[in-house]
């Protein structure tokens, strides 16, 4: 599964007409398998949701009422704002249809318990939420 182990590795791939970016094997991603997409200034990271669901896990741990209502109040907002969950399909790939893609070759790197996704591409839907505001 996806973030079962560390996840270390490169490689170049890339984004197919339908924006569906192929994930490498060295991902262990499973078909079926639910990711949580973040966007971060210049780059992607990409999430198995069991990772996040264990950061919220930690978050629900502070003791202080004030400073843990004041921080989820803030993590709640920057996650409906940006957050994207996507499904791994029987191919190993992701759908990510409101990233706009300016170019073909993408880098996908293991960092830890993520990928981290670089290339030239953008999130207008993402700018449009946020200027809303």
């Amino acid at each position: 599964m996806f973030g079962d182990k560390v996840l270390i590795g490169y490689s170049n791939t890339s984004v197919d007409d339908k924006k569906r970016l192929y994930l490498p094997k060295f991902t262990c991603a499973e078909a079926g398998e639910r990711l949580i997409v973040i966007p971060e200034d210049d780059r992607l990271a990409i999430y198995s949701s069991e990772v996040l669901e264990e950061y919220v896990d930690i978050i629900d741990s502070i003791k202080d009422f004030k400073e843990r209502k004041s921080f989820l109040k803030e993590f709640r907002e920057y996650c409906e704002s940006i957050i994207s969950e996507v499904t791994v399909d029987n191919s190993k790939r992701i759908t990510l249809s409101n990233i706009e893609f300016y170019d073909n070759n993408i880098i996908v790197q293991g960092s830890g318990d993520r990928i981290v996704i670089t290339g030239d591409f953008g999130y207008p839907e993402l700018y449009r939420k946020r200027s809303s505001k």
